[in-house]
């Protein structure tokens, strides 16, 4: 199991059936004893993304927003995420092995699907533009 967060939470007891007051009691109590915490889902999932499948800050905040981490939140863990991963040698790692493959391709083309790649993976223009001049 993973950490969830609160509007998950409310969701899932909802889609169960379970009426409002006792969904508010349930949030509360797994608040208050700390097993329901957005701030530490959030870091969760960050960190759990950046392992096994990067992504850049972009798909992060949208993946975070539509689980219901507030944008507070959102900010905090980006900035600590920030701290620890750079984002611009993360693009330009996974940007290598896939360049790698697209050897065969015409240059203006593999650098096209590098560029589509990165943006599919929420990296930054800034970052993408500055992977993409450093392959060609």
């Amino acid at each position: 199991m993973r950490p969830r967060s609160v509007y998950e939470i409310r969701n899932r007891l909802k889609l169960k059936g379970y009426a409002d007051a006792l969904i508010e009691d349930v949030v509360a109590s797994l608040e208050r004893t700390g097993d329901l915490n957005d701030e530490k889902f959030a870091r969760f999932w960050v960190e759990s993304r950046m392992h096994m499948n990067p992504a850049g800050d972009v798909v992060l905040k949208h993946e975070l927003k539509r689980n219901g981490v507030s944008d507070d939140i959102i900010e905090a863990v980006l900035t600590e995420k920030a701290e620890k991963y750079d984002e611009y040698e993360l693009a330009l790692s996974m940007a290598k092995d896939r360049f790698e493959r697209l050897k065969k391709l015409d240059r203006r083309k593999a650098t096209k699907r590098i560029y589509d790649f990165l943006l599919r993976r929420g990296f930054k223009y800034d970052n993408i533009r500055r992977v993409v001049e450093s392959l060609v």
